[in-house]
């Protein structure tokens, strides 16, 4: 496992690096380390922390084939690893790290695997990084008893977790948990051990924090529902940690969400949101009919070639009433058409965050993202493109549109999408939107009615195809019922500051009886101006709910993963609440060249709020 949990923590190579002035960037849980600093800020003694920034670290040419030479290889463990060390100092205490990874990729990509060592005082503190006789300036560190991250396939801290059977084989789509099963989680953070002077010298003992269920600090909460934990402590390694737990019943779906509370409840840390594959038998997942997709439809090809080549075809609809300082109420509306389309091998699909968008049924994830939502999905990226033609057209109640290929910033082709009608996200200023929206072209929604209700009717996609994927055509209802949708206590939720310490509940009328029941809540850290800078970061929480049930509560742990916006003066609002009706991913006729083409809608509507 120790080789494995090694991949996971290092991103992937890029050029070597010259040297600089080490500079420090951001400082995060190992297990979350690609995150915005907004969950487990703070690090936990013995922990596994990661470091970014540049020019500190060897580059490639010191550090040999697959930077092998900058890893550590312990015991005892070491402080430095090719002229690397770093220094963290609380309350007038100062302690070395012990270095698991240093390396330079780029002259402006540094990263540092290290361990906090468990007797380094708790509080806030500074650190500094020294390479090559160079040192960085100081940079803000908070340390506390225990804030648990999951490590995840992406190596981001979203998606899928590494959670694995008592054999220690991992879950993925087709390798699934069942109710009632017990299972280890992966991660770090869950706190110190109980012999700091041993620490660099020998693996660590295993205790068991849950010893009794009483005095157990850790709670893995599993779609909504409390696990019992019969095992929370070290993995037998330097400050990796296993929890044991057993999935609760009456659960099923590709993209079940997993989250671990630390500590106290007056003083808890909830970590990353991570998600598992459940099966009531055990065998390839399948979400609840519609919203993802069934893995049976694809097994045997990943089986058999390892990989699989699917077209997704996503329709989404952004409606807000903007309420402005100063201005009043500004209605901004995004409709986009994507779709995804490409060879996912075996490793990606293990990764991915789904093909619908979407966690399972009864179930939210939580997304952190930078200046935008949402964040893309890193597994995606691994995706190889497959080429359908120049674009994919689409004929619905309110006329034709066509979307063409995308491009990334390398110029390569990576799928279809573009914005169908509304406004593109960050494409107009607010006084742009003020004097122009919705009355010109450029703002006359899609997918939406001139009052703003839900166009019903039908759906369709084509396309001509291309060189790896034949001609395209397929369609979607939407239903009158999902377009007579009405999130029915949006005034009562929305009038006041939304606390993030109880429970929301949110109830609706209508909506397509095949069909789900969308909850996007969105915070960013946006104080003031009117558009948030790249670096700013935000969290999106989005659950999806079964229509009949006619109500949703979102629990409190999920909430508080949200950054507070009560004190923002931005003009830009940072804080959103939006509810619709969502179809999930339904089959079309499958393309010649591809193995399974899907299409799904989410038609969300809302306004800004408050979180308190």
């Amino acid at each position: 496992m120790r080789t494995l949990f090694a991949v996971f923590l290092t991103m992937g190579l890029l050029a070597s690096a010259g040297l600089a002035q080490p500079k420090v960037t951001q400082v995060s849980n190992a297990a979350s380390s690609a995150l915005p600093p907004l969950q487990n800020a703070n690090i936990a003694q013995g922990s596994y922390f990661a470091i970014y920034g540049s020019g500190f670290g060897a580059d490639s040419s010191v550090c040999g084939a697959n930077y092998g030479n900058c890893y550590w290889n312990p015991y005892p463990l070491p402080t430095s690893i090719k002229g690397t060390s770093v220094s963290v100092t609380v309350s007038g205490t100062t302690k070395a790290a012990y270095i698991e990874f240093a390396a330079a990729f780029s002259s402006t990509y540094s990263q540092i695997n290290a361990v906090l060592p468990s007797d380094t005082p708790m509080g806030s503190g500074s650190l500094t990084v020294t390479s090559n006789g160079q040192i960085s300036a100081t940079f803000p560190i908070t340390v506390v008893p225990s804030s648990f991250g999951t490590f995840t396939f992406n190596s981001a801290g979203t998606g899928p977790g590494i959670i694995t059977d008592a054999n220690y084989h991992l879950l993925t789509p087709f390798h699934t948990a069942k109710p009632g099963q017990t299972l280890i989680l992966w991660g770090t953070g869950l706190g110190p051990v109980p012999d700091a002077s041993a620490e660099a010298a020998t693996p660590p003992t295993q205790t068991n924090l849950c010893a009794t269920a009483s005095s157990c600090p850790v709670t893995v909460w599993v779609g909504g529902q409390k696990a019992s934990v019969p095992y929370a402590g070290r993995a037998s390694y330097t400050a990796e940690d296993q929890i044991v737990f057993v999935v609760p019943q009456v659960l099923t779906g590709c993209y079940v969400q997993v989250a671990v509370q630390t500590g106290s409840q007056t003083g808890s840390v909830v970590g990353n949101f991570t998600s598992m594959p459940v099966d009531p038998a055990g065998a390839t997942c399948s979400d609840a009919p519609g919203i993802g997709i069934d893995y049976n439809d694809i097994a045997s090809v990943v089986a058999n070639k390892g990989s699989a080549k699917v077209l997704a075809v996503s329709m989404l609809s952004n409606y807000l009433n903007l309420n402005i300082p100063l201005i009043g109420s500004v209605p901004w509306d995004n409709d986009t058409i994507t779709g995804q389309i490409g060879t996912f091998s075996a490793s990606v699909l293990d990764a991915f965050q789904g093909f619908a968008l979407a966690p399972s049924v009864g179930n939210c994830t939580v997304s952190p993202f930078l200046q935008y939502p949402p964040a893309a999905d890193p597994a995606a990226a691994s995706a190889t493109f497959l080429n359908a033609g120049s674009q994919l057209s689409f004929q619905g109640p309110n006329g034709a549109v066509s979307v063409g290929l995308d491009v990334d910033q390398a110029g390569k082709d990576t799928g279809y999408g573009g914005t169908s009608g509304g406004d593109p996200v960050g494409g107009k200023t607010i006084q742009e939107l003020i004097a122009t929206c919705p009355k010109s072209n450029g703002c006359i929604p899609y997918f939406l009615t001139p009052t703003f209700g839900i166009s019903s009717g039908t759906y369709t996609v084509t396309g001509a195809g291309g060189s790896d994927v034949g001609a395209i055509s397929g369609n979607i209802q939407v239903s009158s019922e999902a377009a007579s949708f009405k999130w029915t206590n949006q005034s009562s939720v929305t009038a006041n500051p939304i606390p993030r310490n109880s429970p929301l509940t949110i109830t609706w009328t209508g909506g397509d009886p095949a069909g789900f029941v969308d909850i996007t809540a969105i915070a960013s850290t946006l104080q003031s101006g009117v558009e948030p800078l790249p670096s700013t970061p935000g969290i999106l929480v989005e659950c999806i709910a079964a229509v009949g049930e006619g109500k949703f509560t979102i629990p409190t742990y999920v909430l508080q993963s949200l950054p507070s916006t009560a004190s923002s003066m931005a003009t830009v609002p940072p804080g959103e609440l939006l509810v619709g009706p969502a179809s999930g991913a339904q089959k079309i006729a499958t393309p010649t060249g591809l193995d399974a083409a899907y299409i799904f809608y989410h038609f969300i509507q809302g306004q800004n709020v408050s979180w308190q």
